[in-house]
């Protein structure tokens, strides 16, 4: 790669590279210029993002309960595959996300695709006010929705008592129950999708839609050749984001329904607060924790090797 000489002075010995070293010291200074650009990067995300989770692996590895830390391996991760508590909540937090997350994804691209070649004030109030539960306070709406369903003072207690069909309380049914938590999801995520959904569709050149028009195209058509294949990579990204936010759902059941009736509505963010907050296992949280963490991974492989798949 570079030659090197050498020679003896004042007992020193001294090297002399020819000009193969010049090109290797200009490689090797652009190298560290790209180095220091993506260094910052690199350094936060293994401080706020590597570390953590691997901390929390280590730490699911102990029974930390009444200030100690016993080492006691996977047993946390044998009581949340056995237990039937911890069993319904990763089977409430799976069903919140393959109902949610398509509900999502087909009502954006809907709602989208029927708005988005209107008279762009039409567009506009439309985006806007499917967006305001968006940037409203997840507290503040899960308080009103509380406060709407309550089964001694909510408003839907009072209009079915007006109405003569006598006292309504929908959050002490299981079945009720869950599809609230769905319903209030879905208003409080809805409006991102749209959002996305229609800046999306307004790229798409105008070309292509007179043409679909032009040979006599529905509006299904318009949806199935041009609309669907050509935002594949928004709903990809709606569906990730969508994904971890339905397995963090935590403050919907925190405020509405409290895990219950009969702990129908427990999610494994629930109870990964139960245990870190109420019962000071951390131990158990953070095995509650990389579980998500694994079925969200998983979830998201599984899009994108179906992905694939559909291109080739």
């Amino acid at each position: 790669m570079y030659e090197k000489r050498g020679w003896i002075r004042n007992g020193r010995i001294r090297l002399r590279f020819g000009k193969g070293w010049v090109e290797y010291v200009k490689k090797l200074k652009s190298s560290l210029q790209a180095y220091l650009f993506i260094g910052p990067f690199v350094i936060l995300s293994a401080v706020f993002m590597v570390w953590p989770i691997l901390n929390g692996f280590i730490t699911s590895l102990y029974n930390t309960k009444w200030a100690a830390s016993i080492f006691v391996g996977l047993e946390n991760y044998r009581k949340v595959f056995s237990d039937n508590l911890y069993l319904l909540s990763i089977k409430n937090s799976l069903l919140l996300v393959a109902i949610v997350v398509p509900l999502i994804i087909l009502l954006g691209i809907w709602i989208s695709g029927s708005i988005f070649d209107k008279a762009r004030f039409y567009v506009s109030s439309v985006r806007v006010c499917l967006y305001v539960p968006v940037i409203a306070s997840m507290v503040v709406m899960s308080l009103i929705w509380r406060f709407l369903l309550d089964s001694q003072s909510g408003l839907v207690k009072y209009f079915s008592m007006k109405t003569g069909m006598g006292a309504v309380d929908l959050l002490s049914d299981k079945t009720w129950a869950m599809a609230l938590v769905v319903l209030i999801m879905l208003t409080m995520s809805i409006g991102q999708a749209v959002l996305l959904y229609v800046a999306d569709m307004l790229a798409i050149p105008g070309e292509l839609l007179e043409a679909c028009r032009i040979d006599g195209g529905t509006r299904w058509d318009l949806f199935r050749r041009i609309l669907i294949p050509l935002t594949l990579p928004t709903t990809i990204f709606i569906f990730i984001t969508q994904t971890s936010e339905a397995l963090k759902v935590f403050v919907v059941i925190q405020l509405v329904t409290k895990g219950g009736p009969n702990h129908s509505t427990t999610t494994m963010m629930y109870l990964l607060y139960e245990e870190a907050f109420e019962k000071s296992n951390n131990g158990m949280a953070c095995a509650l924790g990389v579980v998500m963490f694994l079925i969200s991974l998983i979830l998201v492989t599984l899009r994108f090797v179906a992905e694939r798949r559909m291109e080739e």
